[in-house]
């Protein structure tokens, strides 16, 4: 008898795992059905998300090419903020060993866009509060994905910089930024507030380097929980 209940244990676990492995498959085709459904054209899970030459990065300088974004009272404009600190991202993260793309706000590159991970970079209003948030599409159709960049960035950011999360004003303009929706559905994308312009001014304008740092270091955590080693 004791055979046969571990002999019916064995083949129950066997049915469990390959219940659990067509599962993982069926999710998989679902997410690349629909990114097919959304036009013609659209390349295979791993494409989209490896690149065609390994592991690539976007990053978007919040409101570069489009308009200046915030204003400060003295004529400090977020858009150069975000500008500086996102040259300092690509330059760190190019010498770590990846591609790196650095985006307008507008980008006609952005429609389509495919890469292991996707960051715009924005600066806060010029309040004078403190504090950093992070966020990601709310109908993201790679979540696991999504909430694991996230993490990384907040989690490194804030280990970096020494800023608090500022999380309870995250924003729809956020979690719906329309580049979310124009880069390919199978792309991990997430949006920075580093800083407010005003409570947080000395850091962002005389500490670009540092917040660069911060930044970079959430998306090495996120690309190294993906590939052990950077293709050069």
């Amino acid at each position: 008898m004791a055979g046969e209940r571990r002999g019916c244990g064995a083949l129950v676990s066997r049915v469990l795992a390959l219940a659990l492995l067509l599962g993982g498959l069926y999710g998989a085709w679902s997410v690349v059905q629909r990114a097919s459904a959304r036009g013609p054209g659209a390349p295979d899970l791993w494409g989209a998300l490896l690149g065609k030459h390994g592991p690539r990065i976007g990053i978007v300088a919040g409101h570069w090419g489009s308009d200046v974004g915030a204003v400060c009272s003295d004529g400090l404009q977020e858009v150069d903020v975000n500008l500086r600190i996102a040259r300092a991202v690509q330059a760190r993260l190019g010498g770590a060993g990846y591609q790196v793309d650095l985006l307008q706000e507008f980008d006609p590159r952005l429609k389509g866009y495919q890469a292991s991970a996707f960051v715009s970079i924005h600066a806060d209003s010029c309040v004078d509060l403190s504090g950093f948030k992070v966020a990601r599409l709310s109908a993201s159709d790679v979540p696991a994905e999504a909430d694991r960049l996230v993490q990384c960035l907040q989690r490194e950011y804030a280990r970096t910089t020494g800023l608090p999360l500022h999380f309870n004003t995250i924003t729809y303009d956020m979690t719906d930024y329309h580049a979310f929706r124009e880069i390919h559905p199978l792309t991990p994308g997430a949006i920075i507030e580093v800083g407010f312009l005003g409570g947080d001014r000395d850091l962002l304008t005389r500490h670009p380097a540092l917040v660069a740092e911060g930044i970079a270091e959430g998306v090495l955590c996120y690309m190294a929980s993906r590939y052990p080693t950077p293709t050069p």
